[in-house]
């Protein structure tokens, strides 16, 4: 078997074929005229494809603007906070995950950045001095639970 058979890089292919194989494919002869009809035809697919989501995006923050202008008391304005923002990152991520394919290094990448994220935050709030949430083994107001 050849080495072109097990290569799907087309820059690595090109380097083994060599230069004289492409310049056949570039001749000024050989290039295909520029077509504007159909680059518009695919961008409005592109559109129709999407819109639903932007509209949605648009919702969400539109409903993030919303609930920062309400108080919904101390408890309530950081849930509030909390599912807006759980929200977007959520259409974000969506988003990002239709842009590539399933179980690629790119979607390995946001999913590990999303974990790491939420292990970062949790690690925030467990060393704050926030009651309910703060280490609950150190407090820094009750001097008997230090030690040394």
């Amino acid at each position: 078997m050849s080495a072109q058979s097990h290569n799907q890089d087309p820059v690595i292919e090109s380097v083994i074929r060599g230069a004289g194989h492409d310049e056949v494919h570039h001749e000024p002869g050989h290039e295909q005229p520029h077509d504007q009809a159909t680059e518009v035809a695919h961008a409005w697919d592109h559109f129709h494809e999407n819109w639903k989501f932007f509209l949605c995006f648009f919702g969400v923050v539109l409903l993030t603007v919303i609930t920062f202008n309400i108080n919904f008391g101390p408890t309530g304005n950081k849930i509030a906070i909390g599912v807006t923002a759980v929200m977007r990152c959520a259409l974000i991520a969506y988003f990002m995950g239709t842009l590539f394919k399933s179980f690629t290094f790119v979607t390995r990448t946001f999913v590990f950045c999303a974990i790491f994220l939420a292990g970062m935050v949790f690690l925030s709030w467990w060393d704050s001095e926030i009651p309910g949430i703060g280490n609950p083994i150190y407090n820094s107001k009750d001097p008997a639970s230090m030690k040394p």
